[in-house]
């Protein structure tokens, strides 16, 4: 028995654990025979959880089941609810610039990027996520060992933040016009990081995090001995269908062992 794409309607419940709203794509033609990879996707700041989940036919309408989370943080301009943030925790380094001119050295953000632990614990975060991939596999067949976690801009830091810290509970990441959560859950796990293969996307034209930033990320990364793979396109921080149709074929090669880049 399968079930088309366009005939299952998304579903949005809140987590068991705390209140974060949950949307789910179902690929087209779903065979409940399949075990799919999963991904695991993270919203823009000032967006919602419809963001990618709208975004994943131009990924692919059949390779992945899709389970996308709103961010906890409700954002307000003007007096109305313009959409969702993830927190301060995984906001833009350089968000507020005057910080920048008074905060730590680049040197001083790779050391504690690469070795400092961060003493503060999310607990009701990542386990409101982890429920979120529990029931997700109760409802569809997810292959357990290719779950991958996928951010666009914030959601980025949280994509980053939760692999860097589980590296043995998921098969990758995925920053689209991402960035690195500055001093939140550093490579402490450095040798268990080198195994997590991470794909970062970016648009050269991006001026909420320029293209020199994403660089400096990969660099810190590849500096702990990480896989990053990175590429970069003629476009802003809006995702584009280059940057989407490549981040599909990273995601099977590695779920083929072909990994082409």
């Amino acid at each position: 028995m399968t079930f088309d794409r366009l005939q299952v309607p998304l579903s949005a419940a809140p987590s068991r654990t705390r209140p974060l709203v949950e949307a789910r794509f179902i690929p087209r033609q779903y065979e409940p025979n399949y075990a799919y990879p999963l991904l695991v996707l993270f919203h823009s700041r000032g967006s919602h959880e419809e963001q990618l989940v709208r975004a994943m036919p131009a990924l692919s309408w059949r390779n992945y089941v899709g389970l996308a989370l709103r961010g906890p943080e409700p954002i307000v301009k003007r007096d109305r609810l313009v959409g969702f943030g993830w927190g301060r925790q995984f906001e833009a380094p350089d968000r507020d610039r005057s910080h920048r001119r008074s905060g730590p050295s680049e040197g001083e953000i790779v050391r504690r990027v690469l070795f400092d632990a961060e003493p503060e614990v999310y607990d009701s975060f990542e386990e409101s996520v982890f429920s979120a991939i529990v029931q997700t596999r109760q409802l569809l067949h997810v292959h357990s060992e290719r779950i991958y976690l996928m951010g666009c801009g914030e959601g980025a830091a949280v994509a980053y933040w939760l692999g860097l810290t589980y590296p043995e509970r998921f098969a990758g990441v995925v920053s689209i016009n991402g960035w690195l959560p500055v001093g939140l859950r550093p490579l402490g796990r450095l040798k268990a990081c080198r195994d997590l293969p991470v794909l970062a996307v970016h648009g050269a034209w991006n001026n909420r995090t320029p293209l020199h930033e994403a660089r400096r990320d990969v660099a810190t990364l590849r500096a702990g001995g990480l896989r990053v793979a990175f590429q970069s396109y003629p476009c802003t921080h809006r995702l584009a269908t280059p940057m989407l149709a490549d981040v599909d074929t990273w995601l099977m090669g590695h779920c083929t062992g072909q990994a082409a880049f």
